[in-house]
């Protein structure tokens, strides 16, 4: 009896450990932000991001994404999801006057993040995983008053996101 349950106890040992050690790593959302970039009365920030599409006649991917903007201090001023569909371009503004409250001589450094949500992996290995989102991202200042385009910068530092690996006791 002794021989059977010291079996058992190695053979359940070994198959909660390869269980644990099969587990896929969960995929986390690709965050990308700008540099900072000062705002003040009178201006707008415009965050863009392009879905590129593929060359016809393939099907392109619906992307989705959050927009945001921050400050210096890593506030966060101003949210937004969107839904960029392949071939097309959405945007979030950020108002220095309405959003901010800037008035006459302030202003304010802000950057701007696009974060993408993860592909999560395929339920099984005959499952084609869906395709990746590429979005292509600029942060505008915009004059307000005339809508002319002041300085572009371009949304591409890949900020870095840890990897979360599941575990089953």
């Amino acid at each position: 009896m002794f021989t059977f349950t010291q079996k058992m106890c190695v053979f359940t040992t070994a198959a909660v450990g390869l269980f644990a050690q099969s587990t896929p790593a969960v995929p986390a959302p690709e965050t990308r932000t700008s540099g900072m970039i000062g705002i003040a009365d009178g201006q707008v920030a415009r965050v863009n991001v392009l879905n590129p599409g593929v060359a016809a006649p393939a099907a392109g991917v619906v992307c989705t994404a959050t927009l945001n903007f921050w400050d210096g201090k890593g506030t966060l001023l101003k949210t937004g999801p969107v839904i960029v569909l392949p071939g097309q371009s959405q945007y979030l503004d950020l108002f220095g006057d309405k959003d901010l409250a800037l008035t006459g001589l302030d202003r304010r450094e802000i950057r701007a993040t696009i974060t993408i949500p993860a592909v999560p992996p395929p339920a099984t290995s005959t499952t084609t995983p869906p395709a990746a989102c590429t979005l292509i991202g600029t942060l505008e200042i915009l004059d307000e008053s005339t809508s002319k385009t002041q300085v572009v910068l371009g949304v591409g530092h890949v900020v870095p996101s840890p990897s979360v690996t599941t575990t089953n006791p």
